[in-house]
Parts: C-alpha cells; sequence; structure tokens
C-alpha cells in the first residue's frame, strides 16, 4: 500500500473516530474541508507539515497517520477510543441494539426496491 493510500486510510479513521467532520477537522488544523477530503481519496499528497498540522488537530502522534495497517495491528492500542465503538460494546453488554446510523440510509435503500407487479 503507498504511503498516501496509508494516511488516507487513517486520517479517515481518526476523524471518523472522533466523530468530526471534514469541516471541523478543517477548522481545527487550519485546513479546508476540500483539501482533507481530497487526501482522504488519494487526490492530493500532503506535506510533512499537513501531516503534522492534522496529527496535532486529532490529538494523535503524526507516525500513527503514517502507521501501515500491518504495523498497527501489531502496536500497542491507542489511547484514541472510538466512541462509535465504545458505544457499541457497552449496549452489547446491556443487551441493547445499536442505533441506526441514520435515517438516510434506510431511506435509500427504500427507494431501490421497485414495487411489485
Amino acid at each position: 500500500m503507498e504511503m498516501r493510500e496509508t494516511l488516507a486510510r487513517n486520517l479517515k479513521k481518526y476523524r471518523r473516530a472522533q466523530r468530526l467532520s471534514q469541516e471541523e477537522l478543517g477548522h481545527r488544523a487550519e485546513l479546508d474541508r476540500t483539501y482533507i477530503s481530497s487526501i482522504e481519496r488519494c487526490v492530493y499528497s500532503a506535506t510533512v507539515d499537513v501531516v503534522g498540522r492534522l496529527a496535532a488537530a486529532l490529538g494523535v502522534p503524526a507516525v500513527e497517520l503514517l502507521r501501515p495497517a500491518s504495523e498497527a495491528a501489531e502496536a500497542k492500542p491507542s489511547l484514541a477510543v472510538s466512541a462509535e465503538g465504545a458505544s457499541t460494546k457497552a449496549q452489547a453488554k446491556k443487551g441493547a441494539k445499536p442505533a441506526r446510523k441514520s435515517k438516510g440510509a434506510a431511506q435509500r435503500r427504500a427507494v431501490r426496491k421497485k414495487p411489485g407487479p
């Protein structure tokens, strides 16, 4: 996997774990939302300075944004815990059903289904 793809995957993972939009991350890192989107889609490469600003905005070491998946699995668990994962685990212990992601997905599925004859 290319370094650019690794950065894109890790940036999106950490951003989503903290439930940040690209807009909010951009505000924190003083970068434009479209630039963050382009990095996450592997359209643009990021400079070392930009990686540092993104890492600081996410509260993780810059090396975590550049760590390949194979090394991340071997590394110690990060202090950053996915709020989504934590809530799902807590709900599973209590026997509760996890919350739905969004109404939009259900509506899209309903639109795709064609009515029968």
